[in-house]
């Protein structure tokens, strides 16, 4: 959290002549939406200065970015485990929120951070970027439900509950605690956007029927098109038909990640807009466009892949609008997948 290590610096990019072929005509309307278009990513972790540039190169207008990840803290380029689930990190919350406000202050109005969905149209017509608060896990909460409340006047406005590790919200079989479920209906009370990635079956049945708030899974992909890798039913990393219906029953949106090893290759030695698309065609086609937008996750680690488009961030968003052209999706079909969808979603959960 205290090094100058950019996202961009650190994301591996298999070399590649891919490219998503479109007529000149196709080109022309991908690029007229994309320009028009709120474009938000739903997760990252990347805040320094390089970060935003890309951000601004691609024409991003707001990004959730998870300022800690239970059990993962960056000092520099070192990835520390730590192993406590309630010491140390609501300091380590508090910490990261002080150093992007630091960035933010640094750009001199071109970067805001979003309390309301004003926030968010304002920077779009402004040209400005816009920046949401999250974390990835619940484990800033230091188990004690009155600082949800302290880190909303902070600015959060979107929570993770779950990560890979333990943390309070979470019984050792994975499933949701007493204390996770008040922590749900507490952020219903102060309106605040709930990610459910990362849950077993079980917890999500238990989340969704908690929540009275549309929620959003944040960085996923579709068991359907990728392929299972759970023996049993269900969770929601690669989601399964019945885990997508109950999102769209929710209202709630399904974020897509740009990780190969959620979007696996169907078309070629690595994973392609082509492929990531054929996850938004299957959501489509299965429950309608009204619940699918972009997840990413770009993080700091080498030895990663991203779905392959030229220069990585700067390149891959526009790159999935190219190829729903080519694949006839309608403008107003594709500014849902880009923005709209997410923005329904917090304006319902933020009000105006």
């Amino acid at each position: 959290m205290e090094s100058e290590l950019s996202c961009s610096d650190a994301v591996d990019q298999p070399p590649s002549e891919f490219q998503v072929r479109v007529t000149p005509e196709q080109e022309k309307r991908a690029m007229a939406i994309y320009r028009r278009s709120i474009v938000i990513t739903a997760h990252g972790h990347c805040f320094h200065p390089e970060d935003f540039r890309d951000m601004r190169k691609a024409g991003i207008t707001a990004q959730g970015i998870k300022l800690t990840t239970d059990g993962i803290y960056w000092r520099g380029a070192i990835r520390y485990r730590i192993d406590s689930e309630v010491a140390g990190w609501e300091e380590r919350g508090k910490e990261a929120i002080r150093i992007l406000e630091e960035e933010v202050a640094r750009s001199q109005g071109k970067i805001v951070i979003v309390r309301s969905v004003a926030d968010i149209e304002r920077a779009k017509r402004e040209d400005k970027l816009a920046v949401i608060l999250s974390f990835e896990g619940a484990r800033p909460l230091a188990g004690n439900l009155q600082n949800l409340e302290k880190f909303y006047k902070l600015g959060l406005r979107d929570l993770q509950l779950f990560w890979a590790v333990p943390n309070p919200l979470k019984k050792a079989d994975g499933t949701l605690s007493d204390f996770g479920i008040q922590v749900i209906g507490e952020m219903n009370r102060l309106g605040m956007v709930m990610d459910f990635s990362h849950m077993s079956a079980a917890a999500f049945d238990q989340a969704i029927g908690a929540t009275r708030d549309p929620i959003v899974i944040s960085h996923c992909a579709v068991a359907a098109v990728s392929g299972p890798t759970e023996r049993r039913r269900g969770g929601t990393d690669h989601l399964d038909d019945a885990t997508i219906r109950a999102i769209a029953e929710n209202e709630g949106v399904i974020c897509l990640h740009f990780y190969e090893g959620y979007i696996k290759p169907r078309h070629g030695p690595h994973a392609t807009v082509e492929d990531y698309v054929d996850h938004i065609d299957h959501i489509k086609n299965l429950v309608g466009i009204d619940y699918v937008a972009l997840g990413v996750d770009y993080f700091p680690e080498k030895g990663y892949y991203w779905v392959e488009s030229p220069k990585a961030m700067r390149g891959g968003m526009v790159d999935a609008v190219r190829e729903m052209v080519r694949r006839g999706y309608t403008d107003q079909e594709i500014e849902k997948v880009m923005g709209l969808n997410l923005m329904r979603v917090y304006r319902r959960v933020w009000g105006e």
